[in-house]
Order: structure tokens, then sequence, then C-alpha cells
């Protein structure tokens, strides 16, 4: 198996392939407006994010996804899809096999040398989803849709979330709240410090909710922050992205550090959902639970 590694003889007959498509192409628009030409809806789809995976059952195309990556695990039917590869790397021989229509992936979170291998090197073409707002998920479905050729059960998918949204807190009403805000460090990982900053959907339900995202100054959805920045940022809430024994032992790393107030107030919970973390539609579902937490640390 290869990993982060392609087969350069196999190069120009996967380009030939994608020109001669090209001779009968429809412009498909993705989330960052760059446009694909396909000769026809997209019937064999590879899904590289759980979160993309989530996104085209909802737009009607789980049938067309003949491959994924570990922990797309959402919905159930998800499962059985198979997988050629991790966060660490894509088994790129297996990917070619496949001779996929569309590779669907996730822009901002996506490893450049894979990145560079899919679309510069393998000629593939590559459709970027990229959410960096709630209200971006149900557009996003919509687009989805038309790549896939189930733009009616997209568009039913996606005015079903529109109404979900719509029941939420906006940024704008919460910014006339004479609620206190609570300033919210979100931790994937204790080390490095991984964290959410302004490019993305958890970081937007932060602010809905009444919190102040810590990290809302750094453009990138997921930078990695220095321990010394974190303390002098002193956040009133630490929401650890772990499951309950992970989170027990990262809260006792923090234990001795009482002058940070989300440790002297015993505000370092645990938060092992998954659904704003993977960012596909479900994350609507799970901005009520998130605004619960930020409302007792204020508290």
């Amino acid at each position: 198996m290869i990993r982060h590694r392609v087969l350069t003889s196999l190069w120009p007959a996967l380009a030939g392939t994608a020109l001669s498509a090209c001779a009968l192409a429809m412009p498909i628009r993705d989330d960052t407006a760059a446009t694909l030409r396909l000769s026809a809806p997209a019937q064999r789809i590879v899904s590289l994010s759980p979160g993309t995976t989530e996104m085209l059952f909802a737009a009607g195309a789980g049938d067309r996804i003949v491959a994924t990556v570990t922990g797309a695990d959402v919905p159930d039917a998800a499962k059985k899809i198979p997988r050629i590869g991790d966060a660490n790397g894509l088994v790129f021989d297996r990917l070619i096999a496949l001779k996929p229509d569309a590779v669907v992936v996730w822009k901002d979170l996506t490893n450049e040398l894979v990145l560079d291998s899919l679309v510069n090197k393998l000629k593939l073409n590559v459709y970027f989803v990229s959410i960096r707002r709630l209200e971006d998920i149900p557009q996003s479905v919509r687009r989805l849709g038309v790549l896939a050729g189930t733009s009616a059960t997209a568009d039913d998918a996606a005015k079903t979330l529109e109404a979900q949204l719509a029941h939420l807190p906006t940024r704008a009403g919460v910014a006339k709240s004479a609620r206190r805000p609570v300033d919210v460090f979100f931790m994937f990982l204790d080390s490095p410090l991984y964290t959410v900053g302004s490019r993305s959907a958890m970081a937007d339900a932060i602010t809905r909710c009444g919190g102040r995202n810590l990290y809302d100054d750094i453009d990138f959805p997921m930078p990695i922050v220095e321990f010394k920045d974190l303390k002098k940022r002193n956040p009133d809430l630490i929401l650890m992205s772990a499951p309950p024994i992970t989170a027990r032992e990262w809260r006792e790393r923090w234990a001795p550090f009482t002058d940070v107030k989300a440790v002297a107030n015993r505000q370092l919970v645990a938060y092992p959902d998954q659904r704003l973390v993977r960012m596909g539609p479900s994350a609507i579902d799970a901005v009520p639970e998130l605004c619960k937490l930020i409302d007792g640390a204020r508290r």
C-alpha cells in the first residue's frame, strides 16, 4: 500500500481521462466557487472526511460514495463504505483503482500534500467543501446535490436545516444581549494544544450561544496555540473534545493552574459530542446542548 505517494506512470493516463471528460463538460461550482467540469453528475464519489460524508448522505448521494476515511460513521449506512485512509494519509493506489468521478474534500482541513497529489499530480476532479458558519451548511448540501444529480433530495434537506437554524440564537441577537459573554477555549488535543479559530462551525456555535471563542482572532479553522498564551487569555470555560477517561486525564494535568478561571471554578468540561467537530448537518442539532454548557459557566 502507498501512503502519500503516487505511481507516476499512472498520471498521464489519468490526466488523459480527465481531459477527454471535459469535452462534454457540465460546469459545477463547489463551496469555494471553483468550477469542476463533468460529463454527467458524479456517480462514483470518494469522500475524504467524516463531515463531507455526512453531508453527501444528506444530499441524497450516499449511494454514490465508493470510499471514505476512518471516522466517517454518520449516518449508520456510512459504516459500510470502504476506507482508503485516515487523518495521517491516504492509500493512493486504492483511490486510483476506484476511478472516482469526483473526490470531495474539506478545503481547510485536508493535508496540503494530499491536496497537491489529488489536484496537481493525479489531476482528479476535486470538489471542495468549506463550512465557516452554521448557515453555510444548507447551501453546501444543495451544491453537493448538483454534483451528484440529486438536487431534489438535497433541496428538501437544506430547507429542513434552514428551518432548524431559524430556531437557534443569532449572532446579531447575542451581540445585543446584556448577558455576560463567556470566554471559551475548545480543546481538541492537549499536546500540542489544538483549538478552533474563526473559520469553523464550532466557533460560530460558541458565539451564537453567548460565548467568545478564545482564539477567534486566528483566521484558521484548527490552530495550534501556546500554553503560555492560553493562560494569559484566561478562559472561563474549557471544553475538552474527548471521551470521559481522556478528559479526566487532561483535567488532572490542568489541576495545578488555579490562576486560570476555568480551573478555579471547575469549568473544565468533557465534550465528547462529535457533531460540531465533524461539521456535518447534525452540527445544527448539537447547538442547544452547547448553549447549556456555556450558560452553566456563566452562573
